[in-house]
């Protein structure tokens, strides 16, 4: 136990000090880091115009009113924006380390390789923009639907964001590892990253067959569908316990994959 805790305390420093790498590069690049500031802003007005064109001569799509579509886009927005601040662009990184050699100089670190390939840097730039703009959509349609929200409730749903979260790096990180049997496999996480926008839009508008696929073989739907449509009723609480045995899941997949891929590894370089 003291030996599991003395390793969380590295790997936590660790993670402190590239964080802190990372805002220094920011500060270095005031400029740049101010212009990807104002991507988000643009994109949260546009994303906002459309829904009030859509909603011009209608009430509701497939059940869900304006500020809950608003509600699925904000959070959705928030998971994306966060993941991608924190892991998915070191797990784009990883792919092209492996196709260009820069791997080797990983595995010869002394820190954990899966570790320092998903999180060696933070993208602290645009994309924490975008965890704000995201956020006030957040606020706002919460506050417009006025919901009546116990304890239960805000717990079940800040749980689900956070399985929401973890099943999104496991898609990722999964995708990324076949990078170590196929070297040009970026375009795998590039299909992902597209097919991630499933997730933008009500669950029923799609039909029986193609939402049952994005559940439980392809589970974009975990990611904000299933927090946004438990917190306003729309599904039964206990799709969290299937949130968690999916995360389960791809975790066995992923571990798998990610070990018998460095055994399969074979430098780019040699």
């Amino acid at each position: 136990m003291k030996r599991l805790a003395n390793k969380l305390i590295r790997y936590l420093g660790l993670y402190f000090y590239l964080v802190k790498f990372s805002l220094m590069n920011v500060l270095i690049y005031r400029i740049n880091s101010l212009i990807m500031g104002i991507t988000p802003i643009i994109w949260m007005l546009g994303a906002f115009s459309l829904l009030f064109i859509i909603f011009k001569d209608t009430r509701e799509i497939a059940g869900w009113n304006f500020w809950q579509l608003t509600l699925l886009l904000g959070i959705h927005e928030t998971i994306y924006s966060i993941c991608w601040t924190v892991f998915l662009g070191n797990l784009f990184g990883f792919v092209r380390w492996v196709e260009t050699g820069k791997f080797d100089m990983v595995l010869l670190k002394p820190v954990n390789p899966r570790f320092f390939v998903s999180f060696n840097s933070i993208d602290l730039s645009g994309t924490l923009g975008g965890v704000f703009n995201a956020c006030f959509l957040v606020i706002l349609a919460l506050y417009k639907l006025n919901l009546e929200i116990s304890v239960i409730k805000a717990l079940i749903f800040f749980s689900c964001l956070l399985v929401s979260c973890l099943i999104f790096y496991l898609l990722f990180f999964l995708l990324s590892c076949l990078s170590l049997y196929w070297v040009k496999a970026e375009s795998f996480l590039e299909l992902l990253l597209q097919a991630v926008d499933f997730d933008h839009y009500p669950a029923e508008i799609y039909s029986d067959w193609f939402r049952f696929f994005l559940f439980f073989f392809l589970p974009i739907l975990f990611f904000a569908y299933t927090p946004t449509a438990i917190l306003l009723g729309k599904l039964p609480d206990n799709y969290f316990i299937f949130s968690l045995l999916v995360a389960v899941w791809l975790l066995i997949i992923a571990k798998i994959i990610w070990q018998n891929g460095l055994r399969r590894y074979q430098s780019a370089s040699s």
